[in-house]
This record gives C-alpha cells, sequence and structure tokens, in this order.
C-alpha cells in the first residue's frame, strides 16, 4: 500500500528520516504544482534522483561543458548519438573518454544533491511513497547518498536561505555585467581550467574578487536570470545566489530591463535546445499514403473464394460444408445431421446444404431405443389362490 499525503502535515525531513530509520526501497514522488521530483532509495539510503524540470542527463552534459571537459560541439555530437543508441549519457561520454569514472560521480552526486537541497525549500505540496523502483538505476556510476548528509545540508541551506533571498533581485529578473564588471581583468581568465576544476585554491586576487565569484561572474557574459545561472552553475544553488548577491551589492552585476533573453549556448542549434522534445511534421502525401497501403490489401489480397492467394485472409471465410474429411470429423457430421432431424437421420438436410448422404444415416435413431432414465414398470402382485370349501 503507498504511503501518501500533503507536505504540510508530515515534512520532509521527517519522511526522509523515516524512510531512513526502516530502511526502505522504493520511489518518493514530491510535487508542487507542475514540479515533480522523485527520489529512489534502497535500503534507506538514496540511490537515484530526477526532476521533470532539470533532468539529470541534461545538468551532467551542462556541468560538463562549464568545468571545460567537452565543448558545446562536442556535446551536440554525444546528444545526437544518444538519440541514435539510446544509451545513457554518462555511459557514452565513458565511452569517448571525455570523463573519468570519478568524475562522473562526482557529477551525478552533485547533481542529485541540487535537486534535493532546493526540494527541500518546499512548504507545501504533495508526496507519495511507492514500494517499487524503476530497473534502468545508473547503479554503476551513481554512488549511493547517506540521508543523513543530505538532510544536515538541507538544514544548513534553510537556515542560510531567508537572508540570501532577502539581499537577491527576482530569481527571474534579468541581470547583466555592469561597466565596471566587463573592464575588470578576473583571475580565471590567465587560467580557467585549474580554477574549474577546483585545483587552485580559494583567494581573493587581484581582482578583488574569490576564484567562486569570478566564475559565478563568468556566467553573465551575456545577460540572463538568476533562475537559469543556477542551473547551469557548478556550484550548489545556496552558494550561487550568495555569489550573485555579493556581485551585485558591489556594483558589478546590475538589472537589465525586460525579460531575459535566451541565451544560445554552443550545443542549442536555431534557439531550440537539443534536449527539447522533436516536433515531426507530417508531409503532405502522408496521408494519401496511409489509404494507399490499406486500399491495396482490401483490393488485391481479400478473398471472395476459397482460391484466394491470401491464406491467411481465406481462412476467415465461411467454412465450407461440402468438403468433411471421412472419419471424427465425418462421424461428427453424421451425428449433427441426425440430432437435427431425428425422423429421416437428416437426410433432407443434408440434400438442402449440398451435402447428400450415401444411403441412410449410419447413426442409429436414439430414439427408437427405450429410455434408459424412464422408470422400470412395477408388476403387478399375483392373485392368491382360493381357499379350498371345507364343509
Amino acid at each position: 500500500m503507498a504511503l501518501e499525503g500533503s507536505l504540510r502535515d508530515f515534512d520532509l525531513f521527517s519522511l526522509f528520516n523515516m524512510i531512513k530509520i526502516q530502511g526502505k526501497n522504493g520511489t518518493l514522488v514530491l510535487s508542487q504544482g507542475q514540479e515533480f521530483v522523485k527520489v529512489f532509495f534502497e535500503s534507506g539510503e538514496i540511490v537515484g534522483c530526477d526532476s521533470n524540470q532539470v533532468r539529470m542527463e541534461d545538468r551532467l552534459g551542462t556541468m560538463l561543458v562549464r568545468l571545460g571537459r567537452l565543448t558545446g560541439e562536442e556535446l551536440l555530437g554525444m546528444v545526437q548519438v544518444q538519440r541514435q543508441t539510446l544509451k545513457r549519457m554518462g555511459t557514452l561520454l565513458l565511452e569517448s573518454g571525455k570523463v573519468t569514472s570519478t568524475d562522473l560521480q562526482d557529477a551525478l552526486f552533485n547533481q542529485a544533491t541540487s535537486i534535493l537541497h532546493r526540494t527541500f525549500r518546499w512548504v507545501e505540496g504533495d508526496y507519495r511513497f511507492d514500494s517499487m523502483l524503476p530497473p534502468d538505476l545508473d547503479r554503476e556510476h551513481f554512488v549511493p547518498i547517506p540521508v543523513d548528509t543530505v538532510l544536515m545540508e538541507a538544514a544548513r541551506i534553510q537556515d542560510e536561505w531567508p537572508e540570501i533571498e532577502r539581499r537577491l533581485p527576482p530569481m527571474d529578473q534579468a541581470l547583466g555585467k555592469s561597466p565596471r564588471a566587463q573592464s575588470l581583468h578576473l583571475d580565471i581568465d590567465r587560467d580557467i581550467s585549474s580554477v574549474l576544476d577546483g585545483k587552485t585554491a580559494v583567494h581573493h586576487g587581484s581582482s578583488g574578487l574569490s576564484h567562486e565569484q569570478e566564475v559565478v561572474l563568468s556566467y553573465f557574459d551575456h545577460p540572463q536570470s538568476i533562475k537559469d545561472v543556477t542551473q547551469v552553475s557548478r556550484y550548489e544553488e545556496l552558494d550561487t545566489c550568495k555569489a550573485i548577491a555579493d556581485l551585485v551589492e558591489n556594483g558589478l552585476l546590475e538589472p537589465i530591463s525586460g525579460e531575459a533573453p535566451k541565451i544560445l549556448r554552443p550545443w542549442v542549434t536555431d534557439g531550440r535546445s537539443d534536449y527539447a522534445p522533436v516536433v515531426w511534421k507530417s508531409s503532405p502525401l502522408l496521408w494519401p499514403l496511409v489509404g494507399l497501403l490499406f486500399a491495396v490489401p482490401l483490393v488485391f489480397y481479400v478473398p471472395h473464394e476459397r482460391g484466394s492467394v491470401n491464406v491467411g485472409l481465406a481462412s476467415l471465410q465461411p467454412v465450407d460444408v461440402r468438403v468433411v474429411p471421412d472419419g471424427p470429423a465425418r462421424l461428427r457430421q453424421d451425428w449433427a445431421f441426425r440430432m437435427a432431424s431425428p425422423k429421416n437421420g437428416g437426410l433432407d438436410l443434408a440434400r438442402k446444404l449440398g451435402r447428400p448422404l450415401e444411403g441412410r444415416n449410419p447413426v442409429e435413431d436414439l430414439s427408437r431405443l427405450p429410455d434408459p432414465l424412464a422408470p422400470e414398470p412395477v408388476p403387478a402382485p399375483a392373485a392368491a389362490a382360493p381357499k379350498p370349501h371345507v364343509r
């Protein structure tokens, strides 16, 4: 039986803690409006996570582009290969040699925790837990995450988030670099690969910014919203928003009037993301061809007689009663005629159907036999002998 209810009655901390203590296996579906998050548990540990807003594999490719592991063109090629082979993006990346197994595990861990930490900020919504797991979980590359790790980090985020949110512009507000930010010479421009891989310690360089702030500032080379940046940032959402708040307060980022322009990333063509569903447009010749495909069998293959070339469809025609082989089938036919017309053994009926019997029906007329179920007549008692008359 599924466990379901409202997050107002049973918050996420209590729900995750209960699943951990009981060591449950199954899928927890969390919903809020049009957003759905699925968390997969095995023996009380998290073995997978996904969201209908940001698919795990989409973030995986985007993050690797931001990390410099892939170019946009390489990711586009990976997406096309994935559509043809239906393999996981992680498997294709490993086969290409662009990433190692450790890189892939770290990326999947960061993506899962990012989705979970954002979900823990929900104050309302619904939950449903079913004791079933999908068969296609990536157990090879997704290292199980202890629930306690997620709960401790989620508690820290909940404590700090209200202050960060107060300092931030609206999440849909478009931000861009100020003239002062455009004139800055960032340290990451000198050694961007080592910084993005996390090999350089966080410090304040000549720009007066930390490496984390410089990386987040580089996301605004083109104006975009805070929400878009958090989806492509290599940092947690809280850390990314904290860096954005600092940059806004320092006058390096400023609001842009109007909506945020759509950023065309290298793996996006004609303004359409290759992760978006492909919409097929039917050709004007489609329906005439469909009609032709139905008409040809009807004209040439539907049989009008037993000798049709299409034996399969011919078998659907009524059975020809004139063709009755000898043996059990012939005996059953004789029985049918006898039962249908007991008086003359079905001779008239057989002649009417075009299958006259040769001579009389070999099946005996049972109606002439004594009824075995009729009660036997009771014999009349013998008359008593007259008593002799004695004088």
